[in-house]
């Protein structure tokens, strides 16, 4: 009796090892997509001739410039698309921080200054990442001045201006998205003082160099994937280990 209330509990501890088993290979699998440059060197080429990571493993996404060539000297903003509403232009945004560069590259405007974005049709941007100064950050958009946006999420970049790679990951629901469901993004490169490069990520735009209006005219689609349930992982270890036994069972 005893050698049999064994075996039960060893073939528990079996289901229950495969099935983690199975749920960590599930949550920790990564899906990417790399988003080129448009090929664009207004600004010595780091980002036009770069290109984008976005990468999702499990609950987490993780967004990473491949630097092209030239020094990584200014701002790149990548908006997020991800919900219903959102952003036409940058027109209402005048958030500079205080004396934020960051913030001052998402407006497009330094306080004097101001390079407009208007976006193409099909995208209007919630969320806003801006890799600046060794320093990348996430925020949630609002029309107004200085602290209007909302900071989510950053990380400390190493390198500066001369790594070979630059990257921030944060959770799909600090992103503002449902797994299984997609966002569109589109990455911009610019300075602090609102001087806006040609050089575009993930989508493209038009416009003369310098603290002028751009207008969007393209950008990139991310699919995430749907994360499994604890209990839906739960489900196959039983199963596949029944399947194990009547395998072995025949064998014999």
């Amino acid at each position: 009796m005893a050698e049999h209330l064994n075996r039960e509990n060893n073939g528990t501890f079996m289901i229950k090892k495969i099935a983690l088993g199975l749920f960590l290979a599930a949550t920790s699998a990564a899906f990417a997509t790399n988003y080129a440059g448009n090929g664009d060197t207004g600004f010595g080429g780091a980002v036009g001739t770069g290109s984008l990571d976005v990468t999702q493993a499990g609950s987490n996404i993780t967004f990473t410039l491949n630097r092209g060539a030239g020094n990584f000297n200014d701002a790149l903003v990548i908006y997020i698309d991800s919900a219903a509403g959102g952003f036409t232009s940058t027109s209402g945004f005048s958030d500079t921080g205080p004396n934020d560069g960051g913030r001052k590259a998402i407006s497009g405007f330094d306080g004097t200054n101001r390079s407009l974005m208007t976006f193409a049709g099909g995208f209007a941007p919630e969320s806003a990442i801006v890799i600046e100064d060794g320093f990348a950050s996430l925020f949630t958009l609002a029309n107004g001045g200085d602290g209007s946006f909302t900071f989510v999420t950053g990380a400390a970049q190493s390198g500066v201006n001369n790594s070979a790679t630059y990257g921030l990951t944060m959770s799909l629901a600090q992103l503002g998205v449902t797994a299984g469901s997609s966002f569109e993004l589109f990455g911009t490169y610019i300075s602090t003082t609102a001087f806006r490069s040609t050089e575009a990520i993930a989508g493209n735009d038009t416009g003369t160099q310098g603290s002028n209006p751009f207008t969007q005219t393209s950008f990139g689609t991310f699919t995430t994937t749907a994360v499994p349930e604890p209990a839906t992982v739960l489900l196959v270890g039983p199963a596949l280990l029944g399947g194990m036994f009547f395998v072995r069972r025949r064998r014999a």
